[in-house]
Order: C-alpha cells, then structure tokens, then sequence
C-alpha cells in the first residue's frame, strides 16, 4: 500500500494533484506489473506490453514555452516508430495550458474532457437503504468475468481477454491495489465499480449500472460502499473522473467537489 494522505490543510492545488496522481499511477500499474516500459519522468510515456498492447500512455507533460515542438515530437516518437496507439493525458500539472491544441496539430484528436472531483471520505453519507440490494468484492475469475461483461457494455472503449486475464492477476488478492465490486439487486448484478488506491488516496473507477435498473439510487449507493472498502483500511481522500452529467450530478450530491480538467486526446497510427 502507498502512504496514505489525510485532509489536514489539503488546498484546491493540492486535491487537483491527488487526483491526477492517482490516476496517473493506475495507468502505470499494468506497465509496472507485466515489465513494459516506462519512461520519464517529463513526460511519463509508457507501453504496457503483452498482454495489452493497447494500453499505452503519456502523462506529466511539462513542456517551456521553447520546448514544446520538441518536446512533443520526442514523446510521440517510440508510438509512432512502433506504429502503436497512445493515449495522453492533459492534466492540471500539463503545461502549457493550452498543450491540448499542440498535441492536435500534431495528429492527435481529442476524445474527451473529464472533470477530476475529491472529496473527504469521513464526508461521504451514509447509504440510503435499498431493499434486495447486495454489494460485494470479487474474489474469483468466474464472477470477474460476469464483472468484465458489464464493463465491456459500459463504455466507450474496446476491451479485449487480455485484460480480464490482466485483472484476474491484479485484482484478486486479498491486498491488492486494484479491487472490484459487483451490486445484486434480489440476486441479480445490476452494477458494477472498482477502486483503485494510489499515490496516497482512494480513486473510484468504472462505476456503471444496468439500464433496467438505473434512476433507483443504486449508483449513487455502491459508490458510498465502495469506498468504504477505502476507509476500511484507513484511506481520507476520495478521487474520480468522469464525463457525464448525470454523473457529474451524482457525485456532487454526495459531496463532491470539482477540482480540475483532464483532457483525453488519441493517436491512432494510419489515421
């Protein structure tokens, strides 16, 4: 576990910097645990490796006013000369502010921006109770793989078995970093999240419900049980990102907070 970091005295900066930290090492975790490569640390760029040739990345771009042409180029070098995808991450440490229009005209297109939220966990409310309503980590590949097929429907993106295999290594250890939940509504999974802890906070990820069972609270309730996984364990800051206003709504009547923009933009080699 990493060293976990309390509220006291915690600026808006400072809650901006936990959540990119945080998600920055979730995307370094898989490079790290199947020996890809890893670079940096200006910028961090790294290629996950077999099995998830797709799972690559730039992150902590900060570039001087001089240094931003060559700076990109640089970076993009080994994806292009390998002719691999490459996600980079613009983050409230980026700099320049405006580093996303460098990064398009240089080929890359803009995915998405996602608003990076924190809040104390000591914070968050108790559940409203929900009769029927179950939540429990997963601890084996059989439920992981009914985990998998929710996510897979989810959101906007391809997964492929490499990955469920990947997170069968990862996640189903008593003390690993990355755990999984799934929510059963009278016996059946209606909703999934996941947390990941890292760089000193607890980051909530993949957090979806069915839609024959949406608009009934269930999101709202697995994410105040997920993170109780967190301070179970003796976690005080909450993290997330997220692109959707519903979700966005959501997390703000729990207590969120809106700290900072992290904008996601894609190479694709032939495109």
């Amino acid at each position: 576990m990493n060293s976990i970091i309390t509220t006291k005295n915690l600026t808006s900066q400072d809650f901006a910097t936990l959540i990119e930290a945080n998600l920055i090492e979730r995307s370094l975790y898989f490079p790290r645990l199947f020996k890809g490569q890893i670079h940096g640390p200006n910028p961090y760029w790294f290629i996950a490796g077999p099995p998830l040739l797709k799972a690559n990345g730039i992150v902590r771009a900060v570039f001087a006013p001089e240094a931003i042409e060559a700076g990109i180029i640089a970076a993009l070098a080994p994806f292009r000369t390998d002719h691999l995808n490459v996600t980079w991450w613009v983050g409230p440490s980026s700099t320049p502010q405006n580093l996303g229009k460098y990064l398009q005209q240089h080929g890359l297109k803009h995915n998405r921006d996602m608003m990076g939220m924190a809040m104390d966990l000591h914070h968050l409310p108790p559940p409203d109770p929900l009769p029927g309503l179950t939540v429990e980590r997963i601890r084996d590949k059989a439920t992981l793989s009914q985990w998998y097929n929710i996510l897979a429907k989810s959101f906007p993106m391809s997964f492929e078995q490499a990955y469920l295999d990947a997170l069968a290594l990862t996640s189903l250890e008593p003390d690993a970093v990355e755990r999984h939940f799934i929510a059963r509504l009278n016996g059946e999974i209606v909703a999934i999240s996941s947390v990941f802890f890292g760089g000193g906070v607890a980051g909530l990820y993949n957090l979806a419900t069915l839609p024959q069972a949406r608009s009934q609270g269930i999101g709202a309730w697995l994410t105040i049980k997920t993170y109780e996984e967190a301070l179970s364990l003796g976690y005080h800051v909450a993290t997330l990102q997220t692109t959707y206003p519903n979700a966005l709504r959501l997390y703000h009547h729990l207590g969120f907070e809106v700290y900072c923009k992290i904008g996601i933009y894609e190479y694709h080699p032939g495109l």
